[in-house]
Parts: C-alpha cells; structure tokens; sequence
C-alpha cells in the first residue's frame, strides 16, 4: 500500500498535469476560481449605479449589476458564489449549492496556524471548482486523489464543509510503466529468403565448377 506522503505527492503531480492542460491560458489570464459556498447570510442588490454585497457564511463578496444572482432574495438559502463567463467578459454569479458535492477531488495539506486540510473538488454539474474544508469523518478514510461524492455541512457560522464520502471512490489511475525501447529489429521473411537462395546459389555454382574441371580433363586425355 502506498504511503500517505506519496498519495498526496501524486495529488500534487496530478492537479499540476491538470492545471498545465485543463486551465492553459495565456499569461495574462487569472488562476482557475475557487467558489465559496454556505448560507447566505446577508444580501444587498447592486444597481447600476451602486454596488451590492453578499456574505457566505463569514466571508463578504461584492456585487455589480451585471452579475448574476436570484430574482428573489437569498436570504438564509444554501448558495455558491461562483465565476462564469459571459459574451461581455467574466461575472460573479449567484447559484444554488450542490448537494451532494460529486467531482474530482483531492486533499490540500494544512497550513499551519492559518487553516485546516480542506478538500479541492472539481465538478461538472454544475461546472464550479470548491475548496471544502475537511470533517474528521472525512479526514479518516478519504487520502490522494478520486472522484468521489461528499455529503455537505454547514458549521454555526453558516459556513460549507466536506461531512463525509457518499457510496464508492474512483481511483486515480496509476501511471503505466514505460516500455523499454526496442534495442534491435527482428529478423524478417524476406532475409530467410535470401539466405536460402544464396545457399542453393553456392551450391549450384561448384557443382557447375566441377563439371567444368572434369571435361576439360578428358579433353586433355585424348
């Protein structure tokens, strides 16, 4: 079995890979956006000339009026603050939270004094990315890297975490091991062929060689 360092270690190589390939852009581009998730627990509709605001949980995010958010209010709702792309450029928009949680997902190590493990979930339906901080329940059995479904909490301050692993996990695959290269080339028919024709070829020749010695030979004797 591998060894808890060397899970994570794959974690770390395997959302590298998908960081290079999945979220290439150009360098002026931001970093994939991590979407908050909670109770709303405070709103303020931005007007095109004011700002608005929404908290989630303990964090505040600001509104403008063109981002998107519920026709009526969120007040008190289970919600996702998420980053969406539109034909005018990227908006904030307001959507109700998943649950369960299903995606790809992997444990990102603690930071001392600062925070928590917490749980970096990638999911398609809806397409957001979310950074869960981690229960116990969930610490204990979920290690490296899978897709997986994740039962979600609220703490008392309104805020999302991962309560626990629903149903079955699906590996990350292991890498293959890389073939050796091919140091030569078989032997083909058409090299058989030619050894065998050259062999008859041999041998009808000092056939023909002796005859030739033997008839002049007797043209001699006479």
């Amino acid at each position: 079995m591998r060894s808890e360092p060397s899970l994570r270690s794959s974690f770390t190589m395997a959302a590298a890979l998908a960081v290079f390939l999945g979220w290439a852009a150009p360098a002026s581009a931001e970093p994939p956006y991590i979407a908050t998730c909670g109770t709303v627990r405070a709103f303020s509709e931005p007007t095109p000339t004011v700002p608005g605001s929404v908290t989630i949980g303990t964090h505040t995010f600001a509104l403008h009026s063109g981002d998107r958010f519920p026709s009526t209010t969120p007040l008190g709702a289970a919600m996702c603050i998420n980053r969406t792309v539109t034909t005018s450029g990227p908006v904030v928009a307001l959507i109700a939270m998943p649950a369960p949680i299903c995606g790809f997902a992997g444990i990102v190590e603690a930071i001392p004094g600062q925070r928590g493990e917490l749980i970096d979930i990638v999911t398609t339906t809806p397409d957001v990315r979310i950074a869960l901080p981690v229960s116990a329940a969930v610490g204990s059995v979920f290690r490296g890297a899978a897709t997986a479904c994740f039962e979600v909490g609220l703490d008392a301050n309104g805020n999302a975490f991962a309560a626990r692993v629903m149903g079955a996990t699906v590996l990350a695959p292991t890498p293959r091991p890389t073939a050796a290269p091919v140091s030569g080339l078989p032997s083909t028919a058409t090299t058989g062929m030619f050894g065998e024709f050259a062999t008859i070829f041999v041998g009808a020749s000092a056939a023909i060689l002796v005859l030739i010695s033997r008839r002049r030979g007797r043209d001699s004797g006479r």
